[in-house]
């Protein structure tokens, strides 16, 4: 006789607690598979993420997990039961034993859900430790009900998904309880975090647009890749150019009404005053207070001395985003994987020879930014770029 788990959830997002109670479920109960069964429509609480973005988010946390698969079967546009659940298996699968897992925190519950005594008929229960909650005894009192309950021994859990969007919200990818992969779909499609990305399609063309798109990408990438906080690398990535199709007229006067410290050759074009003023924007408009966040903004067309981390992390995206063709472009994202100064600087030098060829005067920012990547390079250690 086969075995199944039934793992439903809203998995807002899902972590790393669902994943080991699946896995050792599986394991003590000697289970054929688990289906780990988002709701398309929670009863509780209206999830944050879509039912299509945590069907990825599910799928990308069991991938290399034998025998943890999906299902869709609660995929509905309205709520759906357990005794929904399990008895749609049922007929899908009429010879298997099916063991529902709960957290025990939700064993109390049960026999209060719909046609509680028909589900207790129809499947197990298979209970995984929650912090802060007897399982011992709320197992045992679940039996005096009539269910037929299995209390695995697996480590409690400690984490749920509203601490982790709480995590998120502050900019951080949740380590030990996202796994990366996880976080870094999370970052790439701006979820938990305001929706700075319809904010922003108010106020650019649809092809600013779909560059933004392609460097809020293209910069969760490369912070991940380089071991950096991804939720940063998005927020600023999306935010970017939010005031690039302003007409220079509108960024001069935000830049004297705030009191922007520009220079003359700053004033006067667009390409060098939409990045300090489109910092001010992002702080005034989309109330984005990390200092790391505003600067990566302030300096993504010129660079400058110094950069961090998240600002070359921008800087270098910006340059070799998905939707961009010039000469040196394949050499600059090969740069990229392996040292973000490396490829700001060429990027920056190019564009230096570009503006010589047109007879224009170089950004002083950018003439002191690549001094300040040659001398960094020049360095025998590599540096520590965390922020």
């Amino acid at each position: 006789m086969r075995r199944i788990g039934i793992f439903s959830g809203t998995f807002d997002p899902v972590h790393i607690g669902h994943l080991g109670a699946a896995q050792v479920c599986l394991q003590a109960l000697q289970l054929d598979k688990v289906f780990f069964a988002p709701f398309g429509k929670p009863l509780i609480r209206q999830a944050d993420a879509s039912a299509a973005q945590r069907c990825e988010m599910i799928r990308l946390t069991i991938a290399g997990h034998p025998g943890l698969e999906l299902s869709e079967i609660d995929l509905q546009p309205k709520p759906r039961y357990a005794v929904d659940t399990v008895g749609e298996l049922r007929q899908r699968y009429p010879d298997a034993e099916l063991f529902y897992i709960i957290g025990a925190d939700k064993l109390r519950d049960i026999p209060g859900w719909k046609d509680a005594a028909r589900l207790m008929t129809m499947c197990s229960f298979a209970a995984y430790p929650r912090a802060g909650y007897d399982a011992s005894a709320l197992c045992e009192d679940l039996r005096d009900h009539g269910a037929h309950v299995r209390l695995i021994p697996a480590a409690q859990v400690t984490m749920s998904s509203g601490q982790i969007r709480a995590q998120l919200r502050l900019l951080s990818d949740a380590p030990g309880r996202l796994l990366p992969q996880v976080a870094e779909y999370i970052a790439s499609n701006g979820l938990y975090q305001p929706d700075y990305e319809r904010m922003v399609r108010q106020a650019v063309s649809p092809s600013r647009l779909l560059h933004s798109q392609g460097v809020r990408h293209t910069a969760v990438r490369l912070a991940r890749l380089h071991g950096l906080l991804m939720q940063k690398a998005g927020v600023a990535g999306i935010l970017h150019d939010c005031a690039k199709n302003m007409e220079l007229g509108r960024l001069q006067f935000i830049a004297r009404q705030a009191r922007l410290p520009c220079d003359a050759q700053t004033m006067g074009s667009n390409a060098l005053l939409h990045g300090p003023v489109g910092a001010q924007i992002a702080r005034m408009r989309y109330h984005i207070s990390d200092a790391h966040i505003l600067n990566a903004i302030r300096y993504h067309t010129t660079g400058r001395a110094g950069m961090n981390a998240l600002e070359l992390v921008i800087f270098v995206a910006d340059a070799i985003e998905p939707s961009r063709k010039y000469p040196g472009l394949g050499l600059m994202r090969e740069q990229a994987q392996e040292d973000l100064r490396l490829a700001a600087l060429t990027s920056l030098t190019g564009t230096q020879k570009f503006v010589k060829t047109k007879g224009l005067s170089e950004s002083p920012l950018s003439l002191m930014g690549i001094a300040d990547l040659r001398a960094r390079l020049r360095h025998p250690v590599k540096e520590d770029l965390a922020y």
